[in-house]
């Protein structure tokens, strides 16, 4: 009891999961107006990469922001996630004559890309779109591998361990709904990748989930693990008229890569898994690429210091799609036509407290930061909030240590309900230390 009252902790709070939905115009959709965008007064023109003065305000040029001759042309996401054009024009290269990327800024909620496109989206050759996952930092002398940080709409990875720094001996667990686990010295097992979880409808649309960071096998200098890399983001992509990706033109969701360790007595953090990718238009076409690939795992001399994360998923929806299937990975789940861009329902789970105190609008866990403090370690209540998930669901609630440590689960039903909306909450005793705390209900529709 002394402890509990002398000792103070940090807790992290993640992004709930689970039952999110994808962001989509609200205005209505007929038989032709795929995007349900053609009468949007929101529309930010056509965009032309090549051309300056066509992106819209607040639009930046990062030169080598991918590495190399590799620059991103990063467009401002709002709140929704929701951006309405014209038509969108990539070429290859951009003012400066690198590789062209076009990428978005992540807003507050961590929300993925929604595009509504009135007419075409042509991506040309060296030209991509890329909401991939980054890689998790390498473990060092002088401190442990840090996580990779999502995709828009995915999850980072988990921490490397490193005894003479964190303390830890077992690696970070990544975030996310199937978040890779972080290393282990006994029983001895590698840093588990991050596994993609999603419906093949991708509605809700939620990028991958991170890998797992890289233990620590010794107090050693330099026995420091890598971080996990970042689960590949999520987009959606609605176009009224033709998505035509170009031979060398790609669109990407990859995951991120896990850090390399520090020294032999230390392992690898794992891949990030892959997000991602819907694609709805009048017509799909091309002989270019579209990746939501995992991510290998860290280098490491013996090639077996850890995990690389699943594969994402792919749909394209269109009434002609000659797009060939093997220039996927994975392969796109196919349909014959365009269908709703979201759910009739619009499920939502909350984590709305933590030991009594109300938790932020737009948590940050989700890339592995610190979003609330706990005064003292114990018993610990999370309080849940739903909406339109039926009475009698299980939510899964699920508390993961930053490091050192397994995750915890625990299942509530949803009993106390109104109107479609309920509530629920239940208790974890925890030690002092860092956590990210996660939610998810699973349900089947009528």
């Amino acid at each position: 009891m002394q402890i509990r009252h002398q000792r103070r902790t940090g807790r992290m709070l993640a992004l709930v999961l689970g039952a999110l939905c994808a962001a989509a115009d609200a205005l209505a959709q007929t038989s032709t107006d795929f995007c349900g965008c053609a009468g949007s007064p929101n529309s930010l023109g056509s965009l032309v990469s090549r051309t300056e003065s066509s992106w819209p305000p607040g639009t930046v040029q990062r030169n080598d922001f991918f590495g190399g001759c590799e620059d991103a042309i990063e467009v401002p996401l709002p709140p929704d996630g929701v951006v309405v054009f014209d038509s969108i024009d990539l070429n290859g290269t951009t003012l400066r004559g690198c590789s062209a990327n076009l990428t978005f800024s992540r807003n507050a909620a961590n929300t993925p890309v929604t595009l509504l496109v009135k007419g075409d989206v042509t991506i040309r050759s060296g030209a991509r779109i890329s909401v991939s996952g980054f890689g998790g930092g390498n473990g060092t002398n002088g401190g442990a591998g840090t996580p990779g940080l999502g995709g828009l709409g995915g999850f980072a990875g988990g921490e490397g361990a490193y005894q003479l720094v964190n303390f830890a001996n077992i690696g970070g667990n990544g975030v996310g709904p199937g978040g890779g686990l972080g290393s282990v010295v006994n029983p001895f097992a590698f840093a588990g990748g991050g596994i993609f979880v999603g419906v093949p409808e991708l509605r809700p649309l939620l990028g991958g989930s991170g890998g797992g960071g890289g233990r620590s096998d010794d107090g050693t200098t330099g026995a420091s693990g890598g971080g996990g890399g970042g689960g590949g983001g999520a987009i959606l992509i609605a176009a009224n008229g033709t998505i035509d990706i170009q031979s060398g033109g790609r669109i990407l969701a990859d995951g991120g890569l896990g850090g390399s360790r520090g020294s032999n007595a230390a392992t690898a953090g794992a891949g990030g898994s892959g997000g991602a990718i819907r694609l709805l238009a009048n017509r799909i076409q091309g002989s270019g690429n579209i990746f939501a690939r995992g991510a290998s795992p860290g280098n490491c001399c013996d090639g077996l210091s850890a995990n690389g994360g699943t594969n994402g998923r792919i749909r394209m929806e269109a009434i002609f799609n000659t797009f060939a299937a093997d220039n996927s990975t994975p392969v796109a789940v196919r349909a014959p036509a365009p269908g709703p861009l979201a759910n009739p329902i619009t499920p939502t789970v909350r984590i709305t407290g933590i030991d009594g105190a109300a938790t932020p609008t737009n948590p940050i866990g989700f890339q592995n930061s610190v979003d609330m403090i706990v005064d003292a370690p114990g018993v610990i209540q999370v309080d849940l909030a739903t909406t339109d998930v039926p009475a009698g669901t299980d939510v899964a609630v699920t508390v993961k240590p930053k490091v050192g440590a397994a995750p915890t689960t625990q299942n509530v039903t949803l009993a106390s309900c109104t109107s479609g909306a309920c509530t629920a909450a239940t208790s974890f005793d925890l030690a002092a230390g860092a956590y990210i705390v996660e939610a998810r209900a699973t349900f089947q529709t009528p």
